[in-house]
Order: structure tokens, then sequence, then C-alpha cells
């Protein structure tokens, strides 16, 4: 039995639609390409639901764990912190300051790839998928929400290490702390909030051997951060752990919200460059004209004051001449 094409007219293989080869129906690639994504997305969201699951229920159950990992870090003898070294706080500023950095260039990489619109090759999705996964995890949910209200006492803090306050539990409301508190990492969550999207925009353009140092490098700067925090008795492995996990859950959210699986190839080189130079042009150019529209203003508002006063001072002449008069 011989196979025929179907009747009708055949659109342009540049369309990227399906077509009959060899008698036999061929979705476009990047249908293909798409549904790998989907189920890649799916596999990962489900593992990591699961890991974070399975992390609620051991600290929750293993609530010791927190102390046993802090004691490590802490010399009783000296009562400090081996964290607490000159080394570990510049390394940790770096760290810290470097995300909130890259966070705040992404946003006015986005801020004006939305402004100057279509002539920007890189687009605003993915930068959003960064500073908006910053601002989400490390910015509302750690720092906004769970900070502020589940007052969770540092390990610096509690009695076991020399404090005054009670250990509390993961997950408990606690009463020992009232800002800026225990759980969960902010600094944990920073990191990894821009790390783990900026690892998975790069991705698609690496080899197999860039893809293991893109690894290495991604796992080396989170475990570090969470290390270095750790050590210097201000969290609990659960607080480190949990804003990680947080990090990873807001990424795969905003990942599917932004439709980052078919903007992220996008992201290379010299794309970037392009829209950055593009960016800073129009930027001095809409600084010109913002300069030029307040240097009027100020002189338009100093010519104004400068009639005011003549006006005020002839009618106060008049009415002296007029008293003079009487």
């Amino acid at each position: 039995m011989s196979h025929r094409r179907p009747s009708g007219r055949q659109p342009p293989a540049s369309w990227n639609a399906p077509r009959w080869v060899f008698g036999r129906f061929q979705p476009p690639a990047s249908m293909g390409r798409t549904m790998d994504h989907d189920i890649l997305h799916m596999r990962l969201t489900i593992w990591l639901t699961i890991a974070t699951l399975c992390a609620v229920i051991v600290f929750a159950a293993f609530p010791f764990l927190d102390l046993r990992i802090s004691s490590l870090f802490f010399n009783g003898q000296a009562g400090d912190w081996v964290g607490r070294s000159a080394d570990f706080m510049f390394w940790r500023d770096v760290l810290r300051h470097g995300g909130e950095v890259f966070a705040a260039v992404t946003f006015l990489i986005f801020l004006g790839n939305v402004l100057i619109g279509t002539t920007q090759q890189t687009g605003w999705r993915v930068w959003a998928f960064i500073w908006g996964n910053t601002l989400a995890c490390a910015g509302l949910l750690v720092n906004g929400i769970l900070k502020t209200w589940l007052g969770r006492a540092r390990p610096d803090g509690v009695i076991e290490f020399g404090g005054v306050q009670t250990f509390t539990p993961a997950f408990q409301l606690s009463n020992q702390c009232f800002k800026n508190c225990s759980f969960s990492s902010g600094e944990a969550a920073l990191v990894a909030s821009v790390v783990l999207p900026v690892c998975v925009l790069l991705w698609p353009q690496l080899s197999r051997s860039g893809k293991v140092v893109c690894t290495v490098i991604a796992a080396f700067l989170i475990i570090a951060t969470a290390a270095m925090r750790m050590a210097a008795g201000r969290h609990f492995l659960s607080d480190t752990t949990m804003s990680i996990l947080f990090a990873a859950l807001t990424s795969l959210i905003l990942y599917r919200v932004l439709a980052i699986g078919q903007h992220r190839h996008v992201l290379s080189v010299r794309p970037v460059i392009s829209d950055v130079s593009t960016i800073l042009k129009h930027s001095r150019i809409y600084a010109g004209r913002m300069v030029a529209t307040i240097v009027r203003k100020v002189l338009k508002a100093a010519t104004d004051m400068r009639m005011s006063a003549t006006r005020a001072r002839s009618t106060l002449s008049q009415r002296r001449s007029g008293m003079a008069a009487e």
C-alpha cells in the first residue's frame, strides 16, 4: 500500500509547521523541544516537591539535628563561633553584596528592555526571571513573611550556645525574636535565587563540560553561603536548607509563568552586550533630556520668582507713595 501526501498547499518549512515525511506525520521541532521541556519541568517539580516535604518532615521530627550541626561550629571554651573571623566575614559580604548588585543590574536591564522595546535582542523575560525570583523568594517570602512572623531565635542567641533565648524547632511560631529572625536564611535565599535562574538560562548554551563546571560553581556558591551563615552562628541547618529549596521552587514557578523554556536560548554574550550598549545609549539620551527639562524648569521658576519679587516691590513702592501723599 502506497502512502500519498495529503492534498492541499504545504506551508513553508520556515514556518516550522507539521509535515509529512515518507508518508508519516512529523511534528515541528519546536513542539518536540517544548514537550521535552514540559516533561523535564514536571519531573523537576515533582522531585523538588518531594525533597521539600522530606526536609520538612525530617526537621520537624528531629529538631535536635539543628543543635547538633550548629554545635560543630561553636567553640564552647572560647564561647565564640568559628565563622566570625575577618576572612569569613569578608567572603560573606562578597557573596551577599555581589548577589544584591547582580539582581539590581538585571532589574535595570529588564527596565531598559521594557522601555526600549522590540530593538532589544534578549527581551524582558530572561531578566525578569532573575530579579523576579530574587524579589519573590528572598524579598517577599523569606524576609517579608518568614523572618518577620515566625520569631525563631538565632543559634548565637539560644541557651544551648550561651544565649538567653529558648530554642524553637523549625516551622513553629515563637516569641523569642521580634525582628530579622532566624528562619529562614535571607542570604542563602538571595544567593540561590540568583544563581539558579542564571544556571537555567545559561544551560542551553553550554557544552557537556561547561554544564559540569556550571553545576560545580553554583553548588559551591550556594553551599558556601549556607555554611558561612551556620559557622557564624546566625542560622541553623534547617534555615539555610529551606531557603535553598524555596529558591528552587520559586524558580520553577517563574520558569513556567514567564515561559522561559521558549526564550532562554536568546541569552548569550553578544545579545547581552548589544542590549546593554543600546540601553546605555538610550539612557544617555534620556538623561540629557531629563537634565535639560530640569534646567528649563529651574530657569522658569527663577524667572517667575524674579517677576513676582519685582511686582511685590512695585506694589510696596506704590503703597508707600500713596501713604506719603496722604
